[in-house]
């Protein structure tokens, strides 16, 4: 056995074990190649392996078909077709922008100038690359960007290109970066709407399970757009959209540079500038109710994260508001109503995981008003056991979970919304009662003594102005 400071990298091992594959292989075979090439004494070192592999299918260099089965990402490219459709300023000056074009079909250990494009004999096609440069405006100022471009004006004019329409590109060879060009007017094409439908729906819906899959609430498109070829029916067929193109089209993403995010993602940047000038969540589109929908009655129970033992449940009809729903749950977890803001979140299932996103529904404030205010609750087309996050308070983060129970009509003469059940009260005791004997429910805690203390100091009303009066105190909730 070679000793530690001369065995082969993970590199060196993959370089070796990859380019004889020809098709699928499974993990755990995988795995005992790559031991063979490189052992270790670790206590388990198939999950160092594992970890290794994962690291390659986000950079593309592997596809998981499934939790068992492997493939090359080599493979998973090779004969790949995607469709460009051409800009006004590429018809113009000959040149195919591979920022718009190319976006991980390029891999980034291959340089620009030996990238191969093809004509549609195979035929290698002369290549230029140039830069393109263009003013825009930045929230730190004007900015000049350089846009980079393969320059072919011969075979835009051998083809009569005209403004609209597509160049169809096949993946040659993906690890040298050889790709395959065909001209397609956009009348050839629209005669494809229906099968280029059909393969756009089909790359959305593999590109959504994934994400709902992931574990965070985004995936690298390295990884997803090999794997999503991969699985598809026929990704060697004819091309439907450009993959940018199919996920600006779909509500339910939306791709920022190296990821694809839901829809509703917002960046850490639009954040700190929501924060700086004041700007809520926008308010979500209101649905129209029938006569109905608005009469029937919601059961929730809502209970409080940290204590989910303390419970109430709440009745509330569907055109009542979120407005209507934060005041009846300020009453209910006897909630201050003149002071601090509060807000609704949705919270949707992943997939069939058990991980939730949460959809920003708003803010309320004290008066009632804000981008929550107005949107009823029958709007939020909730289901029997779907889930809402209602938080009291964004500074000390009172945060409590809200699950549909049921609906039901409404009963005569009732007024909703309202509390129709809570927990069963589990009392503390009045500790300054109990030390002369008294056995007394407390009401309040002392924040300030149990700061001091590091326990929980209780006491009951009578206690608290005797004992605690300069003190800051909070009631307890039964």
């Amino acid at each position: 056995m070679r000793k530690n400071t001369d065995l082969m990298s993970y590199d060196e091992v993959f370089k070796q074990v990859l380019p004889p594959l020809t098709g699928p292989i499974s993990v755990d075979d995988l795995i005992t190649q790559i031991l063979t090439l490189r052992p270790t004494t670790a206590k388990k070192p198939r999950v160092a392996v594992r970890a290794q592999l994962r690291e390659r299918t986000r950079r593309g260099e592997l596809v998981f078909l499934d939790s068992k089965t492997i493939l090359p990402g080599r493979l998973a490219m090779q004969g790949v077709r995607f469709a460009v459709p051409l800009e006004r300023r590429e018809v113009k000056r000959g040149a195919l922008l591979i920022s718009s074009a190319f976006p991980i079909f390029l891999r980034s250990e291959i340089s620009l100038e030996e990238v191969q494009l093809q004509d549609e004999s195979g035929r290698p096609l002369p290549v230029k690359i140039v830069t393109w440069k263009k003013n825009i405006e930045t929230l730190f100022g004007p900015a000049k960007i350089e846009y980079w471009a393969f320059e072919l004006s011969d075979w835009f004019r051998a083809h009569h290109i005209r403004r609209g329409d597509y160049v169809l590109v096949t993946v040659e060879d993906w690890e040298r970066g050889h790709f395959r060009l065909e001209h397609e007017t956009a009348r050839q094409r629209k005669r494809h709407q229906k099968e280029i439908d059909a393969k756009n729906q089909e790359l959305a819906d593999l590109l959504f399970d994934q994400l709902e899959a992931a574990r965070n609430e985004s995936i690298y498109v390295s990884k997803a757009l090999p794997t999503v070829f991969a699985r598809m029916s026929d990704p060697r067929g004819y091309p439907g959209d450009h993959w940018l193109l199919v996920i600006t089209a779909d509500p339910r993403m939306r791709a920022t540079g190296s990821f694809i995010h839901y829809a509703d993602w917002s960046s850490p940047l639009d954040n700190i500038l929501k924060g700086i000038y004041k700007e809520e969540a926008p308010p979500s589109a209101e649905v129209a109710l029938s006569p109905e929908e608005s009469r029937r009655v919601y059961r929730f129970k809502t209970a409080l994260k940290y204590r989910k033992g303390l419970w109430r449940r709440i009745e509330i009809q569907g055109g009542q508001t979120l407005a209507d729903f934060d005041y009846i749950l300020r009453v209910a977890f006897e909630h201050d109503h003149g002071d601090h803001l509060s807000g609704f979140w949705k919270r949707v299932r992943r997939g069939k995981s058990r991980r939730y996103r949460e959809i920003d529904l708003g803010s309320i404030n004290p008066l009632g008003e804000g981008s929550a205010a107005d949107l009823s609750v029958a709007g939020l087309q909730l289901q029997p056991g779907d889930e809402l996050k209602y938080v009291y308070d964004f500074g000390d983060w009172i945060e409590h979970l809200i699950t549909l129970e049921e609906t039901v009509e409404p009963e005569k003469d009732a007024k909703y919304p309202r509390i129709v059940a809570q927990n069963r009260p589990c009392y503390s005791y009045c500790e300054s009662c109990k030390a002369e004997g008294r056995k007394t429910v407390a009401t309040w805690i002392c924040l300030d003594c149990t700061n001091h203390e590091q326990r929980k100091v209780l006491v009951c009303e009578d206690c608290l102005a005797k004992y605690h009066e300069d003190h800051y105190a909070e009631e307890l909730l039964y």
